[in-house]
């Protein structure tokens, strides 16, 4: 009986269909729609700043450098354009809401990045992501409720028997100091998560508590970061318009004292821009006030991307 010799087994092919290549003709479109988008948004951009820009100067030149930035009375009517008021209370809000909002926010970036137990972080970090993202007037609503009432009182403890409300700087501050924590928080939590695992256990190794190791080894390591979330928030301050409008006053003066009615550039900006007819000295001096804004802005992005192009080589 012949011997049977068996093939040798060959590599199965494989049953299953390649997809043919995108034809050249659909990977053109594609490209070319990807084009066309980047530069609508370069050319709308530029656009944008361009008129605002030219904009902006007419107002400049209408008016005046020096009054427009140190002048005092702002009253649209009588074509005088002082905006010292709304530069003071604008900056001053900022800064307020830094002091209550943005060293609570670093402090609880480093207790949930170093101290909270880990089924707790992701819990607290998506809490503060719905924070960051609830309407700016939603909060202007509820300050104006029950913020200013309670003001109110504290500025009869301080003012006595004298006619005080609780609008002002002192509830804007507060205000913008709430909004801007959310958001503060997240954007340390990803300084502070950056830092390298093994400086925590050198830290730890070398016999420093888990405060001095976040203190004096996690918080300076990711410092730039921190300072880059501080300026962001002050960033959001300086530009929030309806929630500060709700609990500022809108009076066009310089304030007193915290809890004097007073204005900022935006939200001054939203008061004026109906009775401003385009192309005349009122509306051309809301388009200065807002590139007084916009170089604010563009110094505070400037000033993040180099302290974070300094913190990636470091």
């Amino acid at each position: 009986m012949a011997s049977v010799v068996s093939a040798p087994d060959r590599p199965r092919e494989s049953t299953g269909r390649q997809r043919p290549p995108p034809p050249r003709r659909a990977d053109a479109v594609v490209r070319l729609a990807l084009v066309a988008c980047a530069a609508f948004v370069l050319i709308t951009t530029a656009a944008m700043l361009l008129f605002l820009g030219r904009a902006g100067l007419r107002g400049v030149l209408a008016v005046g450098l020096r009054p427009l930035l140190s002048g005092v009375l702002w009253k649209p009517e009588a074509d005088t354009f002082g905006g010292l008021p709304l530069i003071f209370g604008t900056f001053v809000s900022a800064a307020g809401a830094l002091l209550i909002g943005a060293l609570p926010a670093v402090l609880a970036a480093v207790w949930a990045t170093e101290f909270a137990p880990k089924r707790v972080r992701p819990l607290y970090r998506r809490v503060l992501e719905v924070a960051a993202a609830v309407p700016s007037v939603v909060y202007g609503w509820l300050a104006l409720v029950y913020l200013v009432p309670q003001m109110e009182k504290v500025a009869h403890v301080f003012r006595g028997d004298e006619a005080r409300g609780g609008e002002g700087l002192a509830s804007a501050s507060v205000l913008l100091g709430v909004m801007i924590a959310p958001t503060v928080v997240l954007l340390s939590l990803d300084s502070l998560a950056r830092v390298p695992g093994a400086l925590r256990d050198a830290s730890a190794a070398l016999g420093a508590s888990p405060w001095q190791t976040a203190m004096r080894v996690v918080v300076p390591h990711g410092w730039r970061g921190i300072i880059v979330a501080v300026f962001f928030g002050f960033a959001r301050a300086a530009g929030e318009t309806m929630a500060v409008q709700m609990v500022i006053g809108g009076a066009r003066q310089l304030p007193g004292d915290a809890f004097t009615p007073t204005t900022t550039i935006s939200t001054q900006i939203v008061m004026d821009m109906q009775n401003a007819r385009p192309d005349t000295p009122a509306s051309d001096v809301l388009f200065a006030m807002s590139l007084v804004l916009l170089v604010v802005a563009v110094s505070v992005v400037l000033l993040t991307r180099f302290l974070g192009r300094n913190q990636r080589t470091a």
